[in-house]
């Protein structure tokens, strides 16, 4: 079996949910040490830019358009992307809150990921966008400093929610430690260690 670790956060080991996907890690490979872990920080990858020609790349045969070379290159790159992680049979992301959404580069990563006849397609019967990709577990930590889930202002959650399950992917766990901001590094570290332990039981049962 192979586990992705998706990393959202370029703070290292300052990161809440870079630490809490280590607690995750290390409980999941005690029970599972012949599975294969991978990690991709979405900030030191290197990711197709989805630029000018990755753009009409995407739209060329739903406009029944044959892809230029340059087009063809760039779409390549692309379809890697997509290759590498549906070779994945289990996703772990840890993410933190940036603006009430997600940061920046994941966002780039999964504007990679979700395309027309490559990740989804469409019912026109049902008028109606139907994934593509297998279905497979996928454990999120989602750290923030004050929203609680269930605000209206949060846009990390509900939208990493679809954007899966527009994919295919339905089978999603959350574990959303939403008060990260304490009077002093003791009530951090309590609130954290409370978040380790509920990682660690997550990865019992993934």
């Amino acid at each position: 079996m192979i586990l992705l670790h998706i990393e959202a956060s370029p703070k290292g080991d300052h990161s809440y949910s870079s630490r809490l996907a280590r607690a995750f890690l290390e409980a999941y490979k005690a029970k599972n040490p012949d599975d294969e872990i991978r990690t991709l920080n979405v900030f030191e990858h290197d990711m197709p830019a989805f630029g000018k020609a990755e753009a009409f790349a995407k739209f060329a045969p739903i406009m029944g358009e044959a892809r230029t070379a340059e087009q063809e290159s760039a779409w390549e790159k692309v379809k890697q992307e997509i290759s590498y992680f549906d070779g994945a049979d289990k996703i772990l992301l840890s993410c933190p809150m940036w603006n009430y959404s997600i940061p920046w580069p994941l966002k780039q990563y999964i504007d990679c990921l979700v395309q027309p006849l490559e990740t989804f397609g469409y019912d026109f019967e049902k008028m109606d966008h139907v994934g593509l990709l297998r279905n497979r577990p996928v454990q999120m930590i989602l750290t923030r400093s004050s929203t609680m889930p269930g605000d209206y202002n949060d846009f990390q959650l509900p939208y990493l929610k679809y954007i899966f399950g527009a994919i295919g992917i339905r089978d999603v766990r959350a574990i959303v430690p939403w008060a990260t901001t304490k009077a002093s590094r003791e009530e951090v570290e309590a609130y954290l260690s409370g978040f380790e332990t509920e990682a660690r039981q997550a990865a019992e049962n993934f």
